[in-house]
């Protein structure tokens, strides 16, 4: 089946879940509403806003340490079994948010059907599981994004989820290759990283409305694999999720350390920036000091003892359950262990 020219996309789409070719996939009846042409249209570099604005997720490691711009790209790295989804869904629950895109490309039914038993009515997902072809999977996220740009179009804020970026990227390789593209590095194509810059230009803030992007990338460990080198140069942050936290039992494992947001400077005020500076200071200090102190060697110089000391109270600002944490408090928080914080770095 081809992918279809136009679909009925836009608020008629809020709380339902469809399929690459619009159909519903949560026993409700076919959308209704003005048709939408299925192309991909990418804002040319004039019509841009700048980001200024901060987008509030409700989770603390995110909002206080590595602040997300409204119309930023970001990307969630993690292996399987890091806590993607579980991040993801917290986002979902606590975002500052007009409309909510779900893009499920690739992913499990089980998964999927999470996702559909807990659709609210600023929500649409869009899936292809695992088991549809190629081609309707890499429909499948087209519709989501023209759908998140539909939404834009009348002013709304939206923020579009997309999982996963890796898949995305699997089922384009599994396309040109049939196609009797030329492999390049780890048997992806070069149309794979173009048709996947092409995905994510569309997001982004304009004058009035914006898509604040969120994409998962499955990844071992390896920093050389060719997805993972294409995200991080595309996207304008990167959240790493840690194995080792996770089984820790700490929500979200998010190393804060090995993430980073290129738009939190422009989106926080000075007392927000130089508290996350200090703390971020003092957790990779603490990563550093991790293996001398199980040997029992505890550290003399005062920055040093002053993260040793104050230990506790990050990891209980960095551990969260389900329940999502308002901006103003986190920041409160954040500005109070930053000033707590005996750092040799800024004042």
């Amino acid at each position: 089946m081809s992918a279809p020219a136009r679909l009925a996309l836009g608020t008629c789409a809020f709380g339902r879940a469809i399929d690459a070719h619009g159909l519903p996939l949560d026993q409700g009846p076919p959308l209704q509403g003005r048709t939408v042409v299925l192309e991909l249209r990418v804002p040319p570099p004039g019509r841009r806003a700048p980001i200024a604005v901060p987008f509030w997720t409700g989770v603390r490691a995110l909002d206080g340490l590595l602040t997300i711009g409204r119309g930023a790209r970001v990307g969630i790295f993690g292996a399987p079994g890091a806590g993607k989804t579980t991040l993801l869904e917290s986002v979902v629950r606590g975002c500052s948010a007009d409309a909510i895109v779900v893009a499920l490309v690739g992913e499990r039914g089980r998964e999927a059907q999470r996702w559909i038993e807990g659709l609210d009515d600023r929500t649409t997902v869009v899936c292809a599981t695992s088991d549809r072809p190629a081609h309707e999977r890499v429909i499948a996220a087209r519709v989501a994004v023209v759908h998140a740009a539909a939404l834009r179009d009348r002013g709304l804020h939206v923020l579009l989820i997309f999982d996963s970026l890796a898949r995305f990227a699997a089922a384009s390789r599994e396309i040109a290759v049939a196609r009797g593209e030329s492999t390049g590095r780890g048997g992806y194509p070069p149309s794979v990283f173009a048709r996947m810059a092409r995905l994510l230009e569309v997001a982004g803030a304009l004058d009035d409305g914006s898509i604040t992007l969120v994409a998962t990338i499955i990844n071992d460990g390896d920093d050389r694999d060719p997805v993972s080198e294409a995200a991080r140069s595309l996207l304008d942050g990167h959240i790493a999720l840690s194995r080792r936290l996770a089984e820790a039992g700490r929500f979200p494992a998010v190393d804060v350390p090995a993430s980073s947001s290129r738009t939190m400077e422009a989106v926080t005020d000075a007392s927000h920036a130089r508290a996350a500076r200090r703390i971020r200071r003092a957790l990779a200090l603490l990563a550093r000091i991790d293996d001398a102190r199980a040997l029992g060697i505890e550290p003399q110089d005062g920055p040093a003892r002053s993260a040793v000391s104050l230990q506790p109270r990050l990891d209980a600002f960095l551990c969260q359950g389900s329940t999502g944490s308002e901006s103003g408090e986190t920041i409160s928080e954040l500005t109070q262990l930053g000033a707590l914080l005996n750092d040799d770095g800024d004042s």
